[in-house]
């Protein structure tokens, strides 16, 4: 029977100054869906690699539900076993959920013969979000699925904006072993932004825009200043701001949190410099007794989801 493999990249959200509307693309990390063909109609989860908290249900699994409403649209009577390879560990604030919807959706959509196009494919996406995190959001969608830096502009209608990756920076992550749960990370979140607030976190995210285009890294660096989450979100992150000080002490252009966190990232322009960082980030750690991972990138634009050969 026929047999698909998609992979769908991890993503950090946010960015700092574009709080449920910036997303960006990672290239080495992400989520590997893996579909055989049936005889019948019927989907099912027939493993879980690399974690071990993930429902085997196809109606609570982002990536049945994904399969499961493509197959209704499309009046489809293709079934699938599903074999999902987790690359990076759910509840890291980098995307899990939305890389498994992805590689779902991009895998079905091979082993039907490509009816859709990949612009299509992000309502299905969104569904297996919704099933994971109670909301469409498309931060992190959008980036596994299209590649590269993207802003969501409106989702209602659903407008995704492409902006420019910043070249030759190497991107920093670490992901402090604790548990952060989104819902209660929303929670911590002001039901009101006060209008100064407001004010400074349009003005960063204009000039983050301004500073991509013209590849103009001080600004670059001013400007990443979260005004709207982090000063309430890094409670949740042990020595989270003494991890800061050790980033931007030591040649970070920004410290932030990748969507609800726990991880942590910094955008770093010299590679002996961001494996400094790291090294400095994960001694705190393990001196207070807090395992971690992490992981060095360098920066390139990248396609997003695509089919393994």
């Amino acid at each position: 029977m026929k047999s698909v493999k998609a992979f769908a990249p991890a993503s950090y959200s946010n960015l700092s100054v574009g709080f449920d509307i910036l997303g960006m693309a990672l290239t080495s990390l992400g989520d590997i869906v893996e579909l055989t063909q049936r005889e019948d109609s019927s989907i099912v989860i027939t493993q879980i690699n690399g974690a071990d908290n993930l429902s085997l249900d196809t109606d609570k699994n982002c990536c049945g539900i994904v399969i499961q409403k493509m197959q209704e649209t499309l009046d489809s009577s293709v079934g699938c076993n599903i074999i999902i390879h987790k690359g990076f560990k759910p509840g890291s604030g980098l995307g899990s959920s939305s890389a498994s919807s992805v590689g779902a959706a991009v895998a079905y959509n091979e082993l039907l013969g490509n009816p859709l196009e990949k612009e299509d494919l992000i309502d299905f996406a969104l569904e297996g979000e919704l099933v994971a995190c109670g909301a469409k959001h498309a931060d992190n969608v959008a980036p596994s699925l299209f590649g590269g830096l993207v802003m969501v502009r409106s989702y209602d209608p659903l407008d995704i904006l492409a902006l420019p990756v910043p070249e030759g920076l190497y991107a920093v992550t670490v992901f402090p072993d604790v548990v952060v749960k989104t819902e209660a990370s929303r929670k911590l979140l002001p039901e009101k932004i006060g209008m100064s607030d407001l004010t400074k976190q349009v003005a960063n995210m204009a000039a983050f825009v301004k500073a991509l285009y013209e590849e103009d890294y001080d600004l670059f660096s001013n400007c990443l200043n979260d005004h709207v989450a982090e000063p309430y979100r890094k409670s949740l992150i042990p020595h989270f701001d003494t991890m800061k000080s050790i980033a931007l002490d030591n040649g970070a252009l920004n410290f932030g949190i990748s969507g609800s966190g726990p991880t942590v990232f910094s955008l770093v322009k010299d590679e002996t410099e961001a494996e400094d960082i790291r090294t400095r980030i994960e001694q705190l750690l393990r001196e207070n007794d807090i395992a971690c991972n992490s992981f060095i990138e360098k920066l390139s634009y990248s396609e997003g989801a695509y089919i393994m050969t």
